[in-house]
């Protein structure tokens, strides 16, 4: 049972959260920006550092940030928002978030306009610009944790292995790629350490929220999920989230079930999966759920290149080139 009323919460925070939060271009949805706002400002008791891991132009950092600096935290006690970002476009499908005279391109710089983005408490703010794969975090006790950069095996491992033991009892996690269909990793991680924390909730459009009971041991780090568990293993676990998120939205956790028995190499059993879940949701009942259903083909094509001998990542591509 949840400890708090999510929903509750995140409805009284929308009107404590400036509207310069809301207008910045970003992927999030305006419940996750307040999300964010409540946890940093509030949360759930917790003292120590936010980590802003993946920030695009600043949406989550100004959310975040601007929580902070309304907390009853000891000034004295320097907490930050520490942002981590590789700082550039990451694909064609992000045009929509850009001024028509921004010069577009896969790659181009967008620091200037995250600077500008944040500037209104860019104080509060440490920028980690880089590949978060060649970070290392100095152990500093963190109490709010936001992961939107674990779009591979490879880099959720690093942001397990670098924040996950930081984390204080009280502090709180919230996975941005959760309740989708897209990244089995985040919902393997957080199932695999239920003894340590409680779920909280979730909110449109896909962010999960977990409050920290215990702290996580580095030997209890679920780690290298692809080589630890079979298929049904991960299946197992992918649809036990889905009972805890619930329906309708445990529509998206089921047809990730598809995405973690791809991963793993079932592909009998991803294609079934897909129709399964295919005969059951609608985007009337689950919104943007049928974007998942193009799975059927990228199974296929992931299947057609294992044969070949290639080692696949979630996306169909060699594992070894997740970045």
């Amino acid at each position: 049972m949840n400890s708090c009323d999510l929903a509750a919460i995140v409805d009284a925070e929308r009107r404590l959260l400036p509207q310069q939060a809301l207008a910045v271009p970003s992927m999030l949805s305006y419940e996750e920006r307040a999300l964010l706002h409540w946890a940093a400002r509030e949360g759930c008791g917790a003292a120590g550092q936010v980590i802003d891991a993946g920030c695009f132009l600043g949406g989550s950092t100004l959310s975040l940030a601007t929580g902070l600096s309304r907390s009853a935290k000891d000034p004295e006690d320097a907490h930050r928002v520490h942002s981590f970002d590789l700082f550039v476009v990451g694909g064609e499908r992000e045009r929509v978030y850009f001024e028509s005279d921004f010069p577009f391109e896969v790659g181009a710089d967008i620091r200037p306009l995250f600077e500008a983005n944040v500037a209104p408490v860019r104080s509060l703010v440490e920028v980690h610009h880089g590949d978060v794969l060649n970070t290392t975090w100095p152990g500093e006790p963190v109490a709010t944790l936001f992961i939107d950069i674990a779009k591979s095996w490879s880099t959720n491992d690093h942001v397990v292995r670098q924040f996950l033991p930081a984390l204080v009892p009280g502090s709180v996690v919230i996975q941005q790629d959760l309740v989708h269909w897209g990244h089995p990793w985040c919902a393997l991680t957080m199932e695999s350490l239920m003894d340590h924390v409680e779920y909280l909730g979730h909110v449109s459009y896909s962010s999960a929220v977990y409050r920290v009971r215990h702290a996580i041991a580095v030997d209890d780090l679920p780690t290298n999920l692809l080589d630890r568990l079979s298929a049904a293993e991960a299946l197992r676990l992918v649809d036990r989230c889905a009972e805890r998120v619930g329906e309708p939205f445990a529509g998206h956790l089921r047809l990730l079930g598809a995405t973690a028995l791809m991963c793993f190499g079932d592909y009998a059993g991803a294609r079934a999966r897909v129709s399964e879940v295919r005969d059951a949701y609608d985007d009337d009942v689950v919104p943007y759920i049928s974007e998942g259903f193009a799975l059927a083909q990228i199974i296929d094509e992931a299947e057609r290149k294992s044969s070949a001998g290639d080692r696949l990542d979630a996306h169909g591509r060699p594992r070894d080139d997740e970045r």
